[in-house]
């Protein structure tokens, strides 16, 4: 207040008037770490595919948007194909589940995995349409939907094998 003895904007904020007005918050997306700035030139931008809240006053404020994961105050990476990261943060990108598979980067929903044609299987991050191979007794290519043995035939293994004959006799 006027007459008054006057603190110093705390760090995330500055004052670029004279008189009793409260200091400005550095906007989302940025930080400083200055005490009684008196310019928003002081509020520097965060690291790429980053995010801070309205005041922050520490570069490690700046943490990893949706679909990209990193430390907290560094440009962060974007998941990699067969993930996606549905939370802002330091945490880790979540691995499409088996029997599903995502080509695409940064992805910010278990929903971009898309589920495996019928009769095959993938594993655990799958990252393209042709890590989906048929299941066991299943034939056919990579990535399509697997057509049963016949009568007569069948297959012990997963992948794209043909299915084998039973024995003269059996």
């Amino acid at each position: 207040a006027d007459g008054a003895e006057c603190q110093a904007c705390e760090a995330g904020g500055f004052k670029d008037v004279t008189g009793s007005a409260a200091c400005t918050l550095c906007s989302r997306g940025k930080y400083s770490t200055a005490t009684a700035a008196i310019s928003e030139a002081t509020c520097q931008g965060c690291p790429s595919y980053t995010y801070s809240p309205d005041g922050s006053g520490l570069l490690t404020n700046c943490t990893c948007n949706k679909g990209y994961t990193g430390p907290d105050g560094v440009a962060c990476a974007a998941c990699i194909a067969g993930t996606y990261k549905d939370v802002n943060g330091s945490a880790p990108c979540s691995p499409c589940s088996e029997g599903k598979y995502s080509a695409e980067t940064a992805q910010i929903s278990e929903s971009t995995c898309s589920d495996c044609p019928a009769h095959t299987f993938s594993r655990v991050g799958s990252r393209q349409l042709t890590n989906c191979t048929c299941n066991k007794g299943y034939t056919g290519p990579d990535g399509a939907e697997c057509e049963a043995c016949e009568a007569g035939g069948f297959k012990e293994v997963n992948g794209s094998a043909a299915c084998t004959l039973c024995l003269h006799g059996k």
